[in-house]
C-alpha cells in the first residue's frame, strides 16, 4: 500500500495528568426537534465560546504555546500536559472551575475530572492529496488510551461538578483542600467547591426562594428547580452541585440510575 500519510505524535503518555470536560444534556437536546444546524451552532457555542478566554487567564502564552495537547470532540474537551508546567494541579484545576462558572453563566451544565493516567493523542501530517484522508472535508486527531475510559467510567452518575483524583491532594493549595467534599461510597476522587456566591447562578425561581428562605428544605429547592428547569435529569444532577454550596450537604452521592 502506498504512503499516504504521516503520523504527528502528540502526546504518548502512560502516566498522563488529564483534565476531561463533557457538557450535560446534549444527548437529549440532539435528539429534540431543534433544527440540525441550531443543534451544531448552540454546541460549539457553549463548549468553545469562553475556552480560550478562560486558558488565557491561567497560562501564559509560552505555556499555552505547546505545554498542552488539547482534543476536542463531540461534547468533550481533553488536555493533557505535555511538558512541565509549574503548580499544575492548582492552576488546572482553577481552570476547570474557572470555565465551568462560564458555561453555568450560560445555562450549560458541564462535568470535569482531572486524573493520572494512560493518554495518547496525535493527528496526521504530510496527507497525499490522493487520498480520502487529505479531503479538506476530513477531520483527522485522535484521541485514546486508558484515561478516556476511567475519566467516562468514575464520572458515571456524577453530577454537575469539578473532580480531582486524589493522587493529587498532596499537590493541592490549602485553598483548594479546604474546598473540597467527599464522594460517597467512593475514596479515589474529591469534589471541588466555587470559590463564588452561587444564587446568581441559580434559576430565577431557586433563587427568589434562597433570599427569601435560605433554610428552604431540600424537597422545596428541588420543586423550585423542576418549575424553571422541567426535566428531572437537569434536576438530578444540578441539585446535589447547590446543596454542598448551600451547606445543606456535606457529600457528593452518585445517582445510580445516571450513567452517564
Amino acid at each position: 500500500m502506498a504512503h499516504v500519510f504521516d503520523v504527528i505524535k502528540r502526546t504518548f503518555d502512560d502516566n498522563a495528568i488529564v483534565l476531561f470536560i463533557d457538557l450535560l444534556g446534549t444527548r437529549t437536546y440532539w435528539k429534540s426537534a431543534t433544527p440540525t444546524e441550531d443543534q451544531a451552532l448552540t454546541t460549539i457555542q457553549a463548549l468553545l465560546g469562553d475556552f480560550d478566554i478562560v486558558f488565557t487567564k491561567h497560562f501564559n502564552q509560552e505555556e499555552r504555546k505547546d505545554s498542552f495537547d488539547v482534543s476536542i470532540y463531540t461534547d468533550s474537551i481533553v488536555i493533557s500536559q505535555r511538558k512541565d508546567v509549574t503548580n499544575i494541579i492548582d492552576r488546572i484545576t482553577k481552570l476547570a472551575l474557572s470555565y465551568q462558572l462560564c458555561l453555568l453563566q450560560k445555562d450549560e451544565m458541564s462535568r470535569a475530572i482531572i486524573l493520572k493516567d494512560a493518554f495518547f493523542s496525535f493527528k496526521m501530517g504530510k496527507i497525499s492529496d490522493e487520498s480520502i484522508l487529505g479531503s479538506r472535508y476530513t477531520s483527522i486527531s485522535l484521541c485514546g488510551g486508558r484515561g478516556i475510559i476511567s475519566a467516562h467510567e468514575r464520572e458515571a452518575g456524577l453530577p454537575i461538578g469539578v473532580y480531582v483524583d486524589n493522587c493529587f491532594l498532596p499537590h493541592l493549595s490549602d485553598e483548594f483542600k479546604n474546598r473540597i467534599v467527599s464522594i460517597k461510597q467512593d475514596s479515589s476522587l474529591y469534589f471541588v467547591k466555587q470559590k463564588v456566591d452561587i444564587l446568581s447562578l441559580l434559576p430565577e425561581n431557586t433563587q427568589k426562594l434562597l433570599l427569601n428562605k435560605p433554610k428552604a428544605s431540600i424537597k422545596t429547592i428541588r420543586h423550585s428547580l423542576m418549575a424553571s428547569l422541567k426535566d428531572n435529569m437537569k434536576v438530578d444532577k444540578f441539585l446535589p452541585w447547590i446543596l454542598v454550596h448551600l451547606g445543606k450537604d456535606n457529600e457528593i452521592s452518585r445517582n445510580p440510575s445516571r450513567t452517564k
